[in-house]
């Protein structure tokens, strides 16, 4: 946003400039060599088309009406910058020495207009025109004053983004922008709205730029607000530290999460899913940061978060956030943790008994699974970057989904042969009766190998083995389902899913047709116990790891063994309508992996 800076830098300039020379006379002729110094300096045209006069006293006042300033030659729309009013009010006497003083800046009627090209360059980053040279400061104070900034009133003012790569815009608006400069303090206010939800800021700034005070600060969204105090210090060595404390008794963030409407252009789909852009570790050294973030209610689309802490600290170059939430009063722990000089992240999270069925229904993604679960993950990895983080992953995740119902329009709606397949009884209801399912994968360099993967309803228990790699990502699961009823047993086929991590297919895999398919937990998998399968599951109150379907699944496989079995006679009895079904699983999963590339911003 420097350019963009500079853009307005330059105009303040170029109508003060003339007002060193012009300060008693009429301008309105002078505007053609103005807007020729402009076009100079910044590459751009500027284009003065109502009057320029200037008001007489010892505080004169230069006013532009009707401006404009062009777009870059590739943008959307012919200006950047359109302005009813622009004016510029600054004291007389410095004028005599070549002084500009401003002492206040007053714009009415702005429409600025920021893009992006494909390429990700901004509009605001001018092709010509060398930057101002700036201003040695006097001594070694951290910066100017705020007694140097002038009175500022803005109104009327719209501001829209369009980023060029994704096609996304989002628009704001702005009633007011006041900066009022006291004795000791400047009172920051704005109201406005942001893609339609309506916003306003204000503020008690003090002290300079080398030590800023913002007191009794409050932003409100919509019906939501924070409010707080923040202190920003730099030191000699050029070292930020911030502190602060923000509090909330209800954050609603879905206008600021979802962002705007997506223009002409479109956004991308598919592809990767961890960026190879490198990160901002080494900003990590420059700050150090005390910060705590505490909201009762955090509302983001449908989904209700509460009792929300985020203290985050920086310091040494390292990071610690340690966050903490409730969602229907069962807890959710993250620990994320970031070694800037080793270029290393962790990530710790867990939680039991968790409404999973409903976080589906709440978030908008699936009404069809009702069930608990419990989760947890420790994962490291380093790298330059989201992708190397990946690619070099060490830990283990674990997965358990308690006892409940799946919908059999889930599988419906790929295909109703599926239906027969998955659930034999669900011609009956809409329902069919989940027992259990357990996941764990140990991450070894980014791959991470199945170590359990088990699915049971009332009609069947399927399992499964492969690997998932987060450097390449790609998955290779082979799942084998064996139904409970032996009258069934020949529609039983294996399915092996692969390909992309954001657009895997599913197929019928012969190979474990012709040759039989081991069922259940895969012989010794539970023979320690749900504790020893899944060691990062908490076994404290309401576990469904260690509770119901999960752990009599567990206790059987100990007590006989495991459960073992060999489908015969399978073959190609099979038919095209396993193998229709096979192939439907495929263009499902194709779309959910699109869904989360979108999620990536992919």
């Amino acid at each position: 946003m420097k350019g963009l800076l500079k853009v307005l830098v330059v105009l303040v300039l170029v109508l003060g400039g003339a007002l060193v020379a012009l300060s008693f006379v009429d301008l309105g002729r002078f505007a053609p060599q103005i807007e020729q110094a402009a076009k100079e300096a910044t590459g751009r045209e500027l284009k003065i088309s109502g009057p320029l006069h200037i008001g007489v006293s010892l505080v004169p006042t230069v006013v532009a009406e009707n401006v404009s300033f062009a777009n870059a030659d590739w943008g959307s729309r012919p200006n950047m910058l359109t302005a009813k009013k622009l004016g510029i009010q600054v004291a007389l006497l410095p004028l005599l020495s070549g002084k500009i003083d401003a002492r206040s800046v007053e714009i009415d009627g702005a429409d600025i207009y920021l893009e992006t090209n494909r390429k990700g360059v901004g509009n605001w980053e001018l092709s010509t025109g060398a930057a101002p040279e700036p201003t040695k400061p006097e001594d070694n104070s951290g910066g100017p004053s705020l007694a140097s900034i002038p009175d500022v009133k803005i109104t009327d003012l719209a501001i829209t983004y369009r980023d060029g790569v994704t096609g996304k815009v989002n628009e704001a608006s702005f009633d007011e922008v006041r900066l009022d400069p006291g004795f000791n303090s400047t009172d920051v206010r704005v109201k406005g709205e942001v893609n339609g939800t309506e916003i306003s800021f204000d503020s008690v700034v003090s002290g300079d730029a080398s030590d800023l005070s913002l007191k009794g600060t409050a932003l409100t969204i919509g019906d939501t607000s924070v409010s707080g105090d923040l202190s920003l210090q730099r030191g000699a060595n050029k070292q930020l530290t911030l502190k602060g404390a923000f509090t909330s008794p209800e954050l609603d963030v879905t206008p600021l999460l979802k962002g705007g409407k997506t223009g002409s252009s479109g956004g991308k789909s598919g592809g990767k899913l961890f960026s190879s852009d490198p990160l901002p570790f080494d900003a990590l050294e420059t700050v150090d940061v005390d910060l705590d973030l505490s909201i009762d209610k955090l509302v983001y689309g449908g989904v209700t978060l509460t009792d929300f802490k985020a203290p985050l600290k920086i310091g040494n170059g390292n990071l610690d956030l340690p966050l903490s939430v409730r969602y229907r009063d069962r807890p959710i722990t993250a620990d994320i943790g970031v070694n800037g000089k080793a270029k290393s992240v962790s990530l710790d999270a867990k939680s039991s008994a968790l409404d999973f069925g409903r976080l589906l229904s709440d978030a908008d993604v699936t009404d069809l699974l009702s069930a608990e679960a419990d989760f947890g993950a420790e994962l490291r990895g380093r790298g330059a970057s989201l992708h190397a983080i990946a690619a070099s992953a060490n830990g283990q995740t674990n997965f358990a989904l308690g006892e409940g119902s799946i919908n059999s329009r889930a599988f419906a709606m790929v295909s109703d042969d599926l239906v027969n397949v998955l659930i034999p009884n669900g011609e009956k209801g809409d329902r069919a009766k989940l027992v259990c399912a357990l996941s764990r994968f140990d991450f070894k360099n980014g791959v991470g190998t199945s170590k359990a993967l088990a699915l049971e309803t009332d009609s069947l228990v399927t399992t499964g083995s492969g690997t998932v790699n987060l450097g390449s990502e790609y998955v290779d699961l082979l799942l084998k389902p064996k139904p409970k009823n032996p009258s069934l047993v020949s529609l039983a086929f294996p399915v092996r899913l692969s390909g992309p991590l954001a657009s895997p297919s599913a197929g019928l895999d012969r190979t474990g047709v012709v040759t039989g398919v081991a069922t259940a937990v895969a012989g010794t998998a539970l023979t320690g116990g749900v504790g020893a399968l899944l060691p990062l599951m908490s076994t404290g109150d309401r576990s469904v790891a260690s509770s119901g379907g999960c752990a009599a699944l567990a206790a059987t496989a100990a007590k006989d063994g495991g459960m073992t079995g060999l489908v015969k006679g399978v073959g190609e009895t099979v038919g095209g309508a396993a193998k229709g079904a096979a192939e439907g699983v495929g263009g499902a999963l194709e779309d959910v992996g699109k869904g989360i590339g979108n999620l990536f911003g992919k």
